[in-house]
C-alpha cells in the first residue's frame, strides 16, 4: 500500500485545497495538497519535497492530524494529513490548475476526490 502525505493548511478558519490540472488523475477534483512516501524519506520530508515541487512552496511542516485509507480500483492508499504552515503565496503550480482557501460550507460546493473526504471532515470537525 502506497502512503501519502497531505498538507493541512489552515488560515482564519479556511484550508487550502488545490484542484487537479487537466490531464492528471482525478483531473478537476480538489484535494489536499501532497503525495507520494519514498522509501528512504519520513513523513514530514515527503510532504515538504512535494510542497516544494508542486506548489513552489517551503513549508513548515508539524504533527500529524489524522490518516485514512482509501481503495482505488488501481490499489490502495494511506493519506496521512499533517499540520503545515508556510508565509506568503503559492509560489507555481505543477500538477494543479488552481489553488483556493476554502471554509467548510464552500467544500459543499466543490467536487472533492475521494479519498481526502474523510481526511477533511476529521481536520474541521
Amino acid at each position: 500500500m502506497k502512503q501519502v502525505v497531505c498538507a493541512a493548511f489552515l488560515r482564519n478558519g479556511k484550508i487550502l485545497l488545490a484542484r487537479r490540472a487537466p490531464g492528471e488523475h482525478l483531473a478537476g477534483f480538489w484535494e489536499l495538497p501532497g503525495g507520494k512516501v519514498e522509501a528512504d524519506e519520513t513523513l514530514a520530508q515527503a510532504l515538504s519535497r512535494e510542497l516544494l515541487e508542486e506548489l513552489g512552496v517551503k513549508a513548515r511542516v508539524g504533527a500529524e492530524l489524522t490518516r485514512s485509507i482509501y481503495h482505488y480500483e488501481r490499489g490502495s492508499v494511506e493519506l496521512i494529513a499533517l499540520t503545515t504552515e508556510f508565509d506568503g503565496e503559492v509560489g507555481h503550480l505543477s500538477v494543479h490548475d488552481a489553488v483556493q482557501w476554502c471554509s467548510r460550507g464552500a467544500l459543499a460546493n466543490l467536487p472533492i476526490a475521494p479519498a481526502d473526504i474523510p481526511l477533511l471532515d476529521s481536520i474541521l470537525a
